[in-house]
């Protein structure tokens, strides 16, 4: 006895802290196991059926951590950023929005030069001009007149091939697996010092309600979004705890700092953020394209845009994840410091990850096998013939028709570490359909088409409702 209590003196939190931090762990805080209120929050809200048919979170070990590890006296919480330093979805719609808006301009203007050349010349029909410099995308690049590796259409160069979003955590290496590895190394260090030491890792795996410990370890305070929230970090954050049987003094709660904003609570397309930090999951649509396996309610089909796994919408917006560079820049051309602004949020840059794993993935057509045994430079897919050669694409705003190429084998074999093999192959095609339908993109009917002859009931459903959308019936 006397020697455990020697090296409990001498393993403090803030040795654990440090240790955290040198694995690489972006913040680093211990939690009391007295979070009862705030576990008491997690039981009441599944209670309400808030959690949809996310059965597990009403697991009444997440409301007492003492049901998992009896001997436990202490939460270390963890925190990895995983933002890759890429645009926001809210940025990239933007911008796509003010792009065709130019090219609408454009093309009028054009339509009207051709209009008054054909007049001036007696009715003579003008020859088109060559030589115009080629339109961008602004975020990818020289646009192609296709548009994209896997097309089945021509795409003029008028138009840009519609594009998907994949929330931004699921862009890289399942989150599971590399977070686990560090948090394994970070107890192997805890056993080290003190080897009769009773542990359990969890990263959003188990029956632990992970943000309210991250709440009272000090490491950041649960947003509006229900998001935890680092002043310094920002939210994209993944969360990992150790249950501790070790005595540990604990850090304080982070103070919120929300203040009157409600930003995310405006801008969620669902309204699935009920109130302030309550959110009802059934409406999310990152719980509808991931965790869900039935029919999507058509009342939230349409708003759930171009989002075929998750939604980062109330992240993007939340002022404390600000990617405000022209603040930044204006900030350090300012001579004088009074004329600064106050606010750091208005200054600082949001957090990227150092984690390369964790940046999109460039899904190789060297990977991709077909379901008839076909390889990449082979034109076949599940669904029809392909009739351009494939080129690699990233998982950041990737072409619809490039995800509706890929085979169960292939979405398989590329998803296999990554988070998206969650939503399953049959989740994956009912997605793809409503953000096809979602597109307005007349050209994507084909592929809807052939889909809506597959097997499966849901995945059927949705190709006749995207088709019905795509033809205004």
């Amino acid at each position: 006895m006397f020697g455990r209590v020697i090296i409990q003196t001498m393993l403090s939190g803030r040795t654990i802290k440090d240790r955290a931090l040198e694995l690489g762990f972006d913040v680093a805080g211990i939690a009391p196991l007295e979070v009862w209120r705030d576990l008491e929050f997690s039981r009441q809200w599944a209670e309400k059926g808030f959690n949809g048919e996310m059965r597990y979170l009403e697991n009444p070990k997440r409301f007492d951590p003492l049901l998992v590890l009896p001997s436990a006296k202490s939460v270390i919480c963890v925190g990895l950023v995983y933002n890759a330093p890429l645009p926001y979805s809210t940025e990239v719609e933007e911008k796509r929005s003010q792009e065709s808006e130019g090219r609408s301009q454009k093309a009028e203007g054009r339509r009207q030069e051709s209009h008054e050349i054909s007049h001036s010349r007696l009715g003579r029909t003008a020859s088109p001009t060559h030589g115009a410099e080629p339109e961008t995308d602004g975020l990818n690049g020289p646009r192609s007149t296709d548009n994209g590796p896997f097309s089945n259409f021509h795409f003029p160069i008028s138009a840009a091939a519609p594009r998907a979003w994949i929330s931004r955590y699921a862009w890289g290496r399942d989150y599971h697996e590399i977070t686990r590895a560090k948090l394994e190394q970070l107890r192997a260090a805890i056993h080290e010092s003190a080897p009769e030491a009773e542990t359990r890792v969890f990263v959003d795996t188990g029956p632990i309600v992970e943000r309210a410990f991250a709440r009272f370890s000090g490491i950041g305070w649960r947003g509006k979004n229900t998001c935890i929230i680092n002043q310094e970090k920002g939210s994209w954050l993944f969360l990992g705890v150790i249950l501790c049987s070790l005595e540990l003094a604990a850090d304080l709660p982070a103070p919120d700092r929300c203040g009157s904003c409600t930003a995310c609570l405006e801008a969620c397309p669902t309204g699935a953020l009920v109130e302030p930090y309550a959110m009802n999951a059934s409406r999310c649509i990152s719980y509808l394209t991931i965790e869900h396996r039935g029919t999507i309610p058509k009342e939230f089909r349409s708003k759930i845009g171009g989002n075929v796994f998750g939604c980062d919408i109330c992240q993007d917006v939340c002022p404390w994840n600000s990617s405000r560079q022209s603040s930044v820049l204006s900030y350090q051309q300012t001579t004088s410091r009074h004329d600064r602004p106050s606010d750091p949020r208005e200054v600082a840059r949001p957090a990227t990850t150092r984690i390369q794993e964790f940046h999109p993935m460039v899904v190789e057509p060297t990977r991709l096998r077909f379901s008839d045994g076909a390889f990449a430079d082979q034109v076949a897919t599940d669904h029809g013939p392909r009739t351009t050669d494939p080129v690699g694409f990233s998982l950041f705003d990737p072409p619809l028709e490039a995800l509706a190429s890929m085979s169960e084998e292939d979405f398989r074999s590329v998803f296999a570490h990554s988070p998206i093999k969650r939503a399953k192959y049959r989740g994956w095609l009912r997605n793809l359909a409503v953000a096809m339908g979602n597109s307005g993109d007349v050209r994507l009917a084909p592929w809807l088409e052939r889909i809506a002859r597959h097997p499966d009931p849901i995945v059927r459903e949705h190709a006749a409702w995207a088709l019905k959308r795509l033809r205004g019936e």
